[in-house]
């Protein structure tokens, strides 16, 4: 029996230092491999860090010896108006918003509408109660023109529907050459009175009305005629002693069509584009005439009407 137990002893005492190098080896592989793990991912640290450390250093470089490159901030998108619909006569337009590429969408005709008509309309209007000229032989233009003052204004004219193209072509280039016009509203706006309408230096054209001083019809009853900036380019009479007479006391600082300063003055002489354009498509200019003198003056006849 004490062998036995000693045997057993000894036996126990040998599985269990088996069983302790077992745990032991296995102890220190986990260790092992535990702490490969380990270094490798302090050993991606370093590593990590190393990379990091030379981009910025790399980056500090670069920006120490490359100057800084500043990105311009795009302007806003400029956007054209597409047309004049909307807008009236005497309304200011900025440059910016006028497409000069594509002039023609603002140089339009247009038939006479009834709310227009109803503008026009009266014994104190350009449509006279007694008017000959059928409402269908007229075309109202808009457009644009500069200024005295060197803006874009909203214009407006009433012509035979036979030139409305071509009146439209003229003010298109007059305006693509900044040809100044200080005003340009229907005369109906100074009840088709005529004077008022010089007296404000008003660019028109359409007026059922006799010629100055006569009882024949004008050629502006038929939308035939255009009068320019007339206090700038006035109507003046050979007396019978040929002397030259007008009614506007400003009329005389106007009479020598060829001064150096004629163009900066607005008047219109046989060098002025505005005169080029109209003969050019065969429009006579009053200001060729020999009695009277009627320089703000352009006609084409095209259609004649009797009272």
């Amino acid at each position: 029996m004490k062998f036995m137990r000693k045997k057993e002893i000894l036996t126990a005492v040998a599985a269990l230092t088996l069983a302790g190098a077992a745990c032991s080896a296995a102890g220190t592989q986990d260790k092992e491999q535990s702490g490969v793990s380990s270094v490798s991912e302090e050993s991606a640290g370093i590593s990590s860090v190393e990379e990091n450390t030379g981009a910025d250093e790399e980056k500090s470089s670069s920006q120490d010896t490359k100057p800084t490159v500043l990105t311009p901030t795009p302007s806003p998108e400029i956007r054209y108006l597409d047309g004049l619909e909307g807008y009236k006569a005497g309304d200011v337009i900025f440059d910016e918003a006028v497409d000069f590429n594509d002039l023609g969408r603002y140089f339009k005709s247009y038939e006479i509408s009834d709310e227009l008509f109803a503008r026009i309309y009266g014994d104190d209007k350009s449509y006279k109660t007694y008017c000959t000229v059928p409402r269908e032989d007229l075309r109202y233009l808009k457009l644009l023109h500069y200024g005295f003052d060197g803006k874009v204004y909203v214009g407006e004219l009433m012509v035979n529907t036979l030139l409305a193209d071509e009146v439209c072509e003229i003010f298109r280039i007059l305006f693509e050459n900044r040809y100044q016009i200080e005003k340009m509203y229907l005369i109906d706006d100074y009840n088709a009175d005529d004077n008022a309408s010089i007296a404000d230096n008003n660019t028109s054209a359409f007026n059922y009305r006799a010629v100055t001083g006569g009882t024949s019809l004008s050629n502006h009853a038929g939308g035939c005629a255009i009068d320019i900036n007339p206090l700038n380019n006035p109507y003046v009479l050979y007396n019978e002693n040929g002397e030259l007479t007008w009614s506007d006391p400003e009329v005389e600082k106007y009479l020598d069509r060829e001064a150096p300063d004629a163009y900066e003055r607005h008047m219109i002489n046989h060098d002025d584009l505005c005169y080029k354009l109209f003969a050019e498509r065969g429009w006579t200019w009053g200001g060729d005439w020999d009695n009277p003198v009627d320089y703000q003056h352009f006609e084409k006849v095209v259609a004649t009407y009797n009272y």
